[in-house]
């Protein structure tokens, strides 16, 4: 069973569309395969060299419907950080956020940019810039068998509604997917591409 940086960097096709955000409020984003998987390293190089996160860490993405939570969710899968809801030791929040989220947490916040072309925005706690300057390959390459279940979690999910290899799966955000099931995995294990939206 391949992990997910595995499943990202062996993706066929990778110019093509592989997620893509559509919302009412912020407009259309769409990513190819390579665009999301550099962006996904950078993300998971910082974890590791900038913010000293370690295979087990407990980390909480919250940049809502954009298209940055897939890239940060990524990341910490990739960096072998196990994705949780609550009791995180690691958050991830929008710059905006970070200064007020920093006054309500235990743990360790950090800020990043949601602008559509996620450039900085000068946030205090923002970590955008130190981002955007790492390796967009990932660094410290290792195998997480714990990905074999999300990865056939998501096999599950797609044979149950129908979808086959290179299908373009629309997700709309009001649908709850099961347990901690990431809208980005599904793309993955059928070669595909998914929409998430607010308006299907």
């Amino acid at each position: 069973m391949r992990d997910v940086w595995q499943l990202l960097s062996g993706f066929p096709n990778p110019q093509r569309p592989f997620i893509t955000t559509n919302f009412a409020d912020s407009g259309r984003v769409e990513l190819s395969a390579t665009t999301f998987t550099n962006g996904a390293a950078k993300a998971a190089n910082a974890f590791r060299d900038l913010l000293d996160v370690e295979p087990g860490t407990l980390v909480r993405v919250e940049l809502g419907w954009n298209w940055q939570q897939g890239i940060w969710q990524a990341a910490a899968l990739i960096s072998g950080a196990e994705l949780v809801s609550e009791n995180a030791e690691v958050a991830i929040v929008s710059a905006e956020q970070a200064t007020e989220a920093s006054a309500n947490f235990d743990g360790e916040v950090y800020g990043v940019s949601t602008d559509v072309w996620g450039r900085p925005q000068g946030c205090e706690g923002e970590i955008t810039a130190e981002v955007l300057g790492q390796p967009d390959s990932w660094m410290y390459p290792e195998y997480f068998a714990s990905h074999g279940a999300l990865v056939e979690q998501a096999l599950q999910w797609g044979a149950d509604h129908g979808v086959t290899a290179q299908d373009r799966i629309g997700v709309d955000i009001g649908h709850i997917l099961p347990n901690l099931l990431i809208p980005f995995v599904l793309p993955l294990v059928f070669s595909g591409s998914v929409v998430l939206t607010d308006h299907l």
